[in-house]
């Protein structure tokens, strides 16, 4: 990178980068002009179109639509008549569409239904017009033509084949080769690529097997890459893949045959642990150097995955992995540019700033040039975004690195997921590519853009760069009580403490059942009898105080979680990634059930016209399939109406049901009110389920049946045998409903009935 300005002295190169703030913001007002001067008319419609979309709410959902709805499907009479019902007649048309695209849009899409084969290539074909400056066609021809032109605009080009997550083997074998091929292409010379891309069912519990398998396809890419002497760099984009991508990084690399291999990483600054990443990345780089390694380059970008982090979090109970909010981002973009930016940081790392903020921009080369280190900094921008602007930075500095998506025109619909994230990107309240349109100097999103980069300046030293996914089960569980109720948070196999604590307790081997077959029926009327007396005295019990004691289970089976997964994994032959979700569905039912309890008070009337009274002793009869939440969900719901429970386990899995009735012992519910009772399935069996005042059955429908027919008045509480079906529609998002459909079909060895 080349310098903004003259050399200057030695006391202004070390300068505060707080101070070097004032003068970012100027080189940012002479590139403004700079490019208002050189914009062309083709820059000044792209521009006018991105910023009349992200500035129009309903232009961003309508865009949504449009690509999820019209693009996606591959039936084109399934587009044409959701093409209709999105745009014709005399439905609504966003305001960022040109005149002439409204009037297509409207003809096209009340034309659609009859005329399908015509209208809906030209409305993909529109699209991919529309896009074409930000997706790139990857057909050879095509492809070099676009590379050629840029690289004779003397821009450098980082080419990503697009792709997200592979689901099977012969698909990453496909994307693997496709990868290869782009590495032998000779008009390219830097890729980018994602292991999530050329590995498939990337299973973190699996730790050690995973990366074993990532590191192998590095390998094969790395070989192909120096026959051709081609960079690559290495991309993430959830964050479960942050310390996967760099362990396969660092391995391979060290290893001999890879020592003098120049390759890359990308650290993705929305995430605090970016910090101690980079930090690490920077320490390993140089002791690879001492021992003659060359190079590595680590790319800091801000991140885009924002919405798929979110969701992912509130799916299993974690806090999201991002900075809270885009302010505590920006700073800490900052705090890792101020940090590495140091000669002896950047003595084996080249870095890459990737950013569009022309403020971020400015500081970084500025800070970059006083320190000493601009031959060690490059700036990166995404392809077709702002062009005028990365003309004039590209004319300043001498360089500039494009990241450019391509991607094959029979396979584009892998480019909606990137299309989406760029969108939700630029749409962000507070973004600067929002506010880009209207980056005037003087203007008043000159002023609020200037004044957010100063605050994140002044705060880079101050953001947090503590991990913010620390749920770690190794450490002690801390009780939650009374507080009010939540799902208990999954156990996360991003966190390293995690995976050891899972590892250790499958390695333990379970105790065996204690209990003994009850095989006479006076031995099951005795329990009957203890279980009665216990029942009366628990419905006595004021209900807070029956509810204390079910929380007290939920506590003790958060505590005990490691035994109840061993178990789990010996008898059950359940899988750590199965197994963790359903142990925390049986916290949530005791803590749940344990919050009904009020509603079963027997003080007296609690809805009007009804009195509210326990039923009397429960037998809980759950399957084999899912051995903990089924009998504690069953056996909980039970105690907190104020029944007692006598739980027959499933005979193949014994011993989980009788840990969970031990835990609840242990927290404090007396034992008498909650017995564990093993008996064969021959008359005492009977003898059991036709003595109790009612039961709760999960099973097949024929022994629902079976157990009506010894007793037609029995009341059953019963959940029967089914097979729930997924209907996939023409315009799903195929890789997720084939995931989804995978692992509701196979997930759980096929045993479950959803």
């Amino acid at each position: 990178m080349a310098t903004l300005e003259e050399p200057v002295d030695r006391d202004a190169e070390r300068a505060d980068p707080a101070l070097l703030a004032d003068e970012a913001v100027d080189v940012v007002l002479r590139w403004l002009d700079a490019a208002a001067g050189a914009e062309t008319s083709e820059d000044r419609r792209s521009a006018r179109r991105l910023h009349r979309l992200v500035d129009d709410p309903d232009g961003v959902a309508f865009t949504m639509r449009f690509v999820d709805r019209v693009i996606r499907p591959d039936d084109q009479r399934v587009a044409a008549h959701q093409l209709h019902a999105l745009a014709g007649g005399r439905s609504s048309l966003p305001r960022f569409l040109s005149p002439v695209d409204r009037v297509l849009l409207r003809a096209g899409a009340n034309l659609a239904p009859a005329l399908p084969r015509l209208v809906m290539p030209l409305a993909r074909r529109r699209m991919r017009q529309i896009v074409g400056h930000l997706v790139v066609d990857a057909h050879g021809a095509a492809m070099d033509r676009h590379l050629g032109a840029r690289r004779t605009e003397g821009f450098d080009l980082n080419v990503n084949l697009l792709g997200e997550a592979v689901l099977g083997e012969r698909e990453a074998a496909r994307r693997l080769q496709a990868t290869i091929d782009l590495l032998g292409d000779e008009h390219v010379d830097y890729v980018s690529v994602k292991i999530s891309g050329v590995a498939s069912q990337l299973q973190h519990w699996a730790w050690d097997d995973s990366l074993d398998r990532v590191a192998e396809r590095l390998r094969t890419i790395l070989r192909a890459a120096q026959a051709r002497g081609t960079f690559v760099n290495l991309d993430m984009e959830e964050y479960h893949d942050l310390e996967l991508t760099m362990a396969a990084f660092r391995r391979v690399l060290d290893e001999d045959e890879f020592l003098d291999a120049e390759a890359g990483i990308v650290l993705q600054a929305y995430l605090p642990d970016a910090f101690d990443a980079l930090g690490r990345l920077v320490a390993w780089a140089g002791d690879r150097q001492d021992r003659g390694g060359a190079d590595i380059k680590i790319r800091l970008v801000k991140g885009a995955n924002l919405a798929m982090e979110q969701v992912d979090a509130a799916m299993h109970g974690w806090a999201p992995a991002p900075h809270p909010t885009k302010a505590d981002t920006d700073a800490g973009y900052k705090r890792c540019l101020d940090w590495v930016l140091e000669p002896d940081r950047l003595r084996a790392v080249r870095i890459g700033v990737g950013s569009h903020n022309l403020f971020d921009v400015a500081w970084a080369a500025l800070l970059a040039e006083r320190r000493g280190v601009a031959d060690r900094v490059g700036i990166e921008m995404l392809e077709g975004m702002a062009p005028s602007q990365a003309r004039v930075i590209r004319d300043e500095l001498r360089s500039l690195l494009l990241y450019t998506p391509v991607v094959d025109p029979d396979d584009f619909d892998v480019a909606i997921s990137y299309l989406f994230r760029r969108l939700e990107e630029n749409a962000a309240v507070g973004n600067f590519m929002r506010a880009l349109g209207d980056l005037e100097p003087g203007s008043a999103s000159f002023v609020e853009q200037a004044a957010a980069f100063r605050r994140a300046v002044a705060r880079r030293g101050d953001v947090s760069t503590a991990p913010r996914r620390t749920l770690d089960r190794s450490q002690p569980h801390e009780p939650v009580g009374l507080a009010p109720f939540e799902n208990e948070p999954e156990s996360d196999p991003a966190v390293a403490g995690t995976r050891d604590w899972a590892l250790e307790h499958l390695a333990r081997r379970p105790d065996p059942v204690r209990a003994p077959l009850t095989t006479e029926a006076s031995a099951v009327d005795e329990m009957l009898g203890r279980a009665r007396r216990a029942q009366a005295e628990w419905w006595a019990r004021p209900a807070e105080e029956r509810r204390g004691v079910l929380r007290a289970v939920a506590d003790e089976m958060a505590r005990r979680r490691g035994d109840l997964l061993t178990v789990m994994a010996h008898e059950g032959r359940k899988t750590v990634g199965q197994a963790d979700p359903e142990i925390c569905e049986a916290i949530d039912f005791a803590r749940y059930y344990a919050d009904r309890s009020d509603l079963a008070d027997p003080t007296g009337l609690r809805r009007e016209h009804a009195r509210f009274e326990p039923l009397g002793v429960i037998a809980v009869v759950p399957p084999w399939n899912f051995p903990v939440a089924i009998p504690a969900g069953g056996m909980l719901a039970a105690l907190a109406a104020g029944n007692a429970v006598l739980a027959k386990p499933a005979p193949e899995v014994p011993r989980c049901s009788e840990l969970v009735v031990e835990i609840a012992h242990d927290a404090g519910v007396p034992a008498d009110l909650l017995q564990y009772v093993r008996v064969p399935e021959d008359d005492v069996g009977r003898h059991l389920l036709t003595s109790v005042d009612a039961v709760i059955l999960t099973g097949g429908t024929d022994t629902a049946d079976l157990f009506r027919s010894w007793d037609p008045g029995l009341r059953l509480f019963a959940e029967t045998s089914g097979k729930n079906a997924i209907v996939i529609t023409p315009n799903a998002d195929l890789d997720l409903a084939v995931a989804d459909l995978v692992a509701s079909a196979f997930g759980h060895a096929g045993q479950k009935c959803s």
